[in-house]
C-alpha cells in the first residue's frame, strides 16, 4: 500500500479558502502539497503582504536555530521520518541522505546565521532599526512585502537557503515546491511555525505542475521580489513573466571544476586528493551548481595526469558500495550515454569505466571546458601550466562558478585573483567544494541585500526636527 504523506504549508489566514492539494506521487510514497488555483493563490498573496513582522531578527535566528537542532537530532520522529521518506522520493541512499542532511543542516545554526548576517550588513541591527550611517544620518534596510520562490531539482536541503535568506530580512514567502522532492521544505515550516507561532501567517509553501503558466504568473506578479532556480531556459521564462517593479534574483545553470597544481601531485598528497575529489562528484551526484564537472591537472608532477585520473577511478569504485548511484531517469541514462560514445570516438580522451558504467572518468590531454552530464560522470584534463586555462575559461563568466584548488598558498591568491576576473565566484578546497559556508556570496552576490530596499534618513531633517521638540525654547 502507498502511504501519503502530508507536506507544504498553508498560513491560518487561508484557512476560509479551503485549498485542494495536489498528489505527487513516487515509488512506495505520495505527497500531499496545497494546490490553490489562480484565484486563491492572489487572495493569499494580497493577504500575506498586508501582514507585519514584528520579530526582531534574533528572535528569528532563535526560532531557525531550534528547528534545525530537532532536524539535527537523529532520533526525532520528524529526522526519521525524513531519513525514511527522502530516499524513496529523490532515489539517493540512505547513508548519501543522513550525511548530507546533518552536513547542510550544520550551516542554519545560530552562529553560522549571525555570520551571513554579519558578511551583509556591518551591523546587523540595521534590520530591527535605523541605525546611524557614515554621512551622518541613519538608514534601515526593508525586507520586501513577499517573495516568490521557485524552487527545482531534487537536492532536499537547497531550499532552505533561500527560505532562511528571505525570513533573515523579515520578508514573507510563498514558496513553490519541485515536484522532484515536495517534502522537506513543507516539513521544516510546519516545524518552524510550531516552534514560533509568530510566523504562521509569514509562510506558504504550496505546488503545481511545472509549466502551469497562469499559477505562476499570477504569484510573480504579486511578489515584490522573485528568487528563481533551474535550468538557464527555466530562468529565462521566469524573467519574461516578470513586471518592471519585481526584483528577480535567478540561480541557473552553473559550471564547477577542480585544479591540482604539480606541487601537490607526490604519491601520498596525489591519492588523498584524488578521495577528496571522488567525495565532491559522489555527493548527490553532482546535482548542486558547485558540483566539480572537470579537474585540470598540471603536468611534469610527481604523479602525471593520467595516474591521478586512474587515482580518482579507483576511489569513486571504491565509495560505490556504500554510495551507490541513484537510479537515473531514461533522460540522465541517455544523456550519459550519449556522453560516454562521444569520448569513446574521440581520439585525444581515454575512458575509464567499469562494466556497470557507475561512474565514467574521460581523461584528455586537449584543454577545454565542457559540462558532462553529470551523475557522476567527470572529465580529467592535462594542462601545462594554470596561466594556460585563461583562454579556456574567458568567455565563460556566465556559467563559471566554483572552483576546487589545490595549490601552494603563495600561488593560490594569484590563481584566485585572475580566475576571479574571469568569471569564478568562489574559491575553495577539493573537499570543501559541495560543503559551503553560511556567509558564501552565491553566484558572486550578496543574496541578503539583494532582498532588501535601503531606507535614509537625511541629516538635515533629524537637524530640523531638533526645533519641533516641545522642550527647545
Amino acid at each position: 500500500m502507498v502511504q501519503i504523506e502530508k507536506s507544504g504549508y498553508l498560513p491560518p489566514m487561508a484557512k476560509d479558502l479551503k485549498i485542494k492539494n495536489r498528489q505527487i506521487d513516487f515509488q512506495d510514497v505520495s505527497i500531499s502539497v496545497p494546490h490553490p488555483d489562480e484565484d486563491q493563490l492572489k487572495i493569499l498573496s494580497q493577504r500575506m503582504k498586508t501582514v507585519g513582522n514584528h520579530l526582531t531578527t534574533n528572535e528569528i535566528i532563535t526560532a531557525i536555530t531550534k528547528a534545525v537542532a530537532v532536524l539535527l537530532d537523529r532520533k526525532h520522529p520528524l529526522r526519521r521520518k525524513l531519513e525514511k521518506l527522502l530516499p524513496l522520493i529523490t532515489g539517493f541512499n540512505h547513508e548519501t541522505i543522513r550525511l548530507s542532511l546533518t552536513h547542510s543542516l550544520k550551516t542554519f545554526r545560530e552562529h553560522e546565521l549571525m555570520r551571513w548576517l554579519s558578511v551583509n550588513f556591518e551591523n546587523p541591527l540595521i534590520l530591527d532599526q535605523f541605525i546611524a550611517s557614515s554621512h551622518g544620518g541613519f538608514t534601515k534596510a526593508v525586507g520586501p512585502k513577499l517573495t516568490a520562490h521557485i524552487w527545482a531539482g531534487n537536492v532536499p536541503v537547497l531550499p532552505l537557503w533561500s527560505l532562511v535568506g528571505s525570513l533573515l530580512v523579515k520578508g514573507k514567502v510563498i514558496g513553490k515546491v519541485s515536484s522532484s522532492e515536495p517534502l522537506f521544505i513543507g516539513v521544516f515550516c510546519q516545524l518552524l511555525v510550531e516552534i514560533e507561532p509568530r510566523l504562521a501567517d509569514s509562510l506558504a509553501i504550496v505546488s503545481w505542475k511545472g509549466g502551469d503558466t497562469g499559477r505562476e504568473k499570477m504569484l510573480l506578479n504579486e511578489a515584490e521580489v522573485v528568487v528563481g532556480y533551474g535550468s538557464n531556459r527555466t530562468i529565462s521564462k521566469l524573467q519574461q513573466q516578470i513586471g518592471h517593479n519585481t526584483h528577480f534574483i535567478g540561480f541557473g545553470n552553473k559550471l564547477s571544476f577542480g585544479f591540482l597544481h604539480k606541487l601537490v601531485l607526490d604519491k601520498q598528497k596525489a591519492e588523498n586528493l584524488a578521495k577528496q575529489a571522488a567525495k565532491s562528484v559522489i555527493y548527490y551526484d553532482q546535482q548542486g551548481c558547485y558540483s566539480p564537472q572537470l579537474f585540470f591537472v598540471e603536468k611534469n608532477g610527481q604523479t602525471s595526469p593520467h595516474e591521478w585520473a586512474l587515482l580518482l577511478a579507483g576511489k569513486l569504485q571504491s565509495y560505490q558500495n556504500r554510495y551507490p548511484l541513484r537510479n537515473l531517469s531514461i533522460e540522465e541514462a541517455y544523456d550519459r550515454s550519449k556522453f560516454y560514445e562521444s569520448k569513446m570516438w574521440d581520439d585525444h580522451c581515454k575512458v575509464i569505466v567499469p562494466e556497470d558504467r557507475s561512474w565514467i572518468v574521460s581523461y584528455s590531454e586537449k584543454p577545454f571546458l565542457e559540462p558532462t552530464p553529470l551523475s557522476r560522470v567527470v572529465q580529467v584534463i592535462a594542462i601545462d601550466h594554470w596561466k594556460s586555462l585563461a583562454e579556456i575559461i574567458r568567455d565563460k563568466s556566465q556559467v563559471l562558478q566554483t572552483v576546487g584548488i589545490a595549490a601552494p598558498t603563495d600561488e593560490l591568491f594569484d590563481i584566485a585573483s585572475d580566475w576571479g576576473a574571469l568569471g569564478i565566484t568562489r574559491v575553495t578546497s577539493l573537499d570543501k567544494m559541495v560543503q559551503l559556508h553560511a556567509g558564501w556570496h552565491q553566484d558572486g552576490y550578496s543574496f541578503l541585500k539583494e532582498q532588501v530596499r535601503m531606507v535614509d534618513i537625511d541629516p538635515s531633517v533629524v537637524c530640523s526636527s531638533e526645533l519641533f521638540n516641545y522642550y527647545m525654547d
